[in-house]
């Protein structure tokens, strides 16, 4: 039976499932090329069923991450509810004094470039219409004209989240959390129960109390696009001091019974359907930041990473709450997460040491890209009872034969060898000092590069952040990079050994290591750790293991391979034009090495 998962709007994607087991899952920005691009999935599907070697005539099932009537419902519910604050939507802000795309636009196309860029009745009745229309838009995203036989199924947005984390699971029994900022009934937190092939809602907390847009919320305020730069935030906040720690406490209240409700005094997300804070919040904390390209020569001022350190700090205190409530209410050991916020690491980190669970498992398209995924296994697994998959979750893209890799080269016009053993030869250059780019495999799901699609470098050199971060990925300098270590050797450098294949859990570096390894230890002394394993990556372990014996060290750092503000790369062409335009030294194609001449100083 095959399943076809469609996710889209936020990080669009497609999945295919067959008889409980997936087949491919990969984002639609990497064959686009547009980063978090939102439309139809259509090359994600076309990927998906030439993997499996079938046409859209053998899929019989088609899998939607969004309901029908629930969202309309809600939202009529709070418009009434927060009446008259909520005419405000008619006024059509995008939050940087410029009119948002009309409801006619945002009902055809899904709004503008922005973030907000969308009318919110557009945006409601696009969804409505995306119910209806959902079959005939893959057939004619495809082309196909042949006869189908699929039947769509309409999936509760919080249910793809948890089916896309607990059904791949490694546990047969575990608390299941999912948070974000809106789904299709309204919800932003599901407390759930897995056992077996079976998952049950605890409870529910909807928008407008949600964390994920209180988030995003500070995130547009801090000068950085909301649903976008959370992750540029979480590096930003430990560069701040607590000034506001107490302040933003009252942002959030926290219930004795394991809820939370947001303050909507501080908030205007409730009454414009957009990504903004009141007049309160800049009439306390100042006007926000401009939306200006951050730099070593225009850094972000400690005012605003003050405000960053408070809302990190606030979140992480919200889901330590809820989790603790989750694991009384259950008795479980084991935490499944998923959901936006679930890709805030620094938070995962503590809900897996500051609480009486003892496992923790995140997949790595945790964020609505996922949804693909869990929406295709809520129907296989969920209603059809078939086995849950337990591996193949990770690095589910496309790969190339060693011939279609060449005439990338050929085509490029680059000069390469083929090296008999890429793992070692690239494990020498990288002690040498060299930043390279680690191309192997197929590709990996999720915004994290896993060690398919990444860019590997010395943790020891601290330069090497440095020059990846202004020459290499031209993005923020505060921005602090991952470390891709052997499992077997992480307790040894962290905190914590605990396994983190997926690189959504971040712990101390060890206070004696940290000099060891600058180019990976953040200001806080902290890494978001990749732990690798011979089993997961064999020829990635391998790589750092021919690392670890020329230096001691069983790391590397390891960021993804693109350049600032495009997705990460998918093909071998990719590859090389990120190579070729970027301070990259090398590239590491499957077998082949390609390497830029330098110029010798005197």
């Amino acid at each position: 039976m095959y399943v076809l998962g469609i996710s889209r709007v936020h990080d669009s994607a497609a999945a295919l499932v067959r008889d409980g087991e997936i087949t491919a899952f990969a984002e639609e920005e990497r064959f686009t090329r547009v980063k978090h691009d939102g439309g139809f999935p259509t090359e994600a599907i076309r990927f998906c069923l030439d993997r499996a070697g079938i046409t859209l005539a053998d899929v019989d099932h088609v899998a939607y991450y969004w309901q029908r009537w629930k969202e309309p419902i809600h939202a009529a519910k709070v418009f009434a509810r927060y009446f008259p604050g909520t005419l405000a939507v008619f006024r059509n802000e995008t939050g940087d004094a410029h009119k948002a795309a009309s409801m006619v636009d945002t009902l055809r196309t899904g709004g503008g470039k922005g973030p907000d860029d969308y009318h919110v009745g557009g945006a409601v009745l696009a969804h409505v219409k995306r119910s209806y229309t959902l079959g005939r838009d893959v057939r004619e995203a495809l082309g196909f004209t042949g006869e189908t036989k699929f039947k769509v199924h309409l999936i509760d947005h919080h249910r793809s989240h948890a089916a896309s984390a607990y059904y791949i699971s490694p546990f047969d029994e575990s608390a299941v959390l999912t948070f974000d900022g809106i789904g299709s009934d309204g919800t932003s937190t599901l407390f759930a129960h897995g056992r077996g092939d079976r998952m049950v809602d605890l409870r529910r907390i909807k928008f407008p109390h949600s964390l994920g847009a209180m988030y995003a919320g500070v995130t547009g305020y801090l000068g950085f696009y909301p649903t976008m730069d959370e992750g540029k935030v979480m590096g930003l906040a430990p560069f701040g001091r607590d000034t506001y720690v107490e302040q933003f406490k009252d942002l959030v209240h926290l219930d004795p019974d394991g809820g939370f409700e947001l303050n909507l005094e501080w908030f205007r997300h409730h009454t414009t359907g957009k990504h903004l804070m009141s007049q309160k919040f800049t009439d306390t904390f100042g006007p926000a930041r401009e939306r200006t390209k951050v730099s070593a020569a225009n850094p972000v001022p400690q005012h605003y990473m003050d405000i960053a350190y408070a809302l990190q700090v606030t979140l992480e205190e919200a889901g330590l709450h809820i989790a603790r409530w989750l694991q009384r209410e259950t008795g479980s050991k084991r935490l499944c997460v998923a959901g936006g916020v679930a890709l805030n690491s620094v938070m995962n980190g503590r809900l897996l040491l500051e609480t009486d669970f003892e496992e923790f498992f995140a997949q790595p398209a945790a964020a609505d890209d996922g949804c693909a995924v869990g929406a295709a296994l809520e129907v296989t697994v969920g209603k059809h009872r078939l086995p849950r998959p337990r591996t193949g979750y990770t690095y589910t893209g496309p790969d190339y034969t060693e011939a279609e890799m060449e005439l990338a080269l050929q085509d490029a016009g680059v000069e390469y060898t083929r090296v008999d053993d890429i793992a070692a030869h690239t494990a020498a250059r990288i002690a040498d000092g060299m930043i390279v780019g680690w191309v192997q495999g197929r590709m990996e799901c999720g915004p994290r590069a896993l060690g398919n699609r990444s860019l590997v470098a010395d943790p020891r050199l601290a330069e090497s952040k440095e020059r990846m971060n202004e020459k290499v990925k031209h993005r923020e300098p505060f921005r602090p990079f991952a470390p891709s270590c052997l499992a077997e050797k992480a307790g040894e450098w962290f905190a914590s050994g605990y396994p983190s294949p997926v690189m959504l859990l971040v712990f101390d570096v060890l206070e004696h290591q940290r000099a060891a390894v600058p180019a990976i230890t953040h200001v806080d002394g902290t890494a978001r750790v990749q732990t690798v394993s011979e089993t997961d990556n064999p020829l990635y372990w391998r790589m750092i293991s021919e690392f670890e014996k020329l230096t001691g060290v069983p790391m590397v750092v390891n960021t993804s391979f693109n350049d600032n503000n495009e997705p990460i790369v998918a093909s071998p062409a990719d590859a090389i034009a990120c190579y070729l335009k970027t301070d990259v030294d090398a590239l590491a194609l499957g077998p082949f090495w390609v390497e830029k001449q330098r110029m010798e100083t005197e």
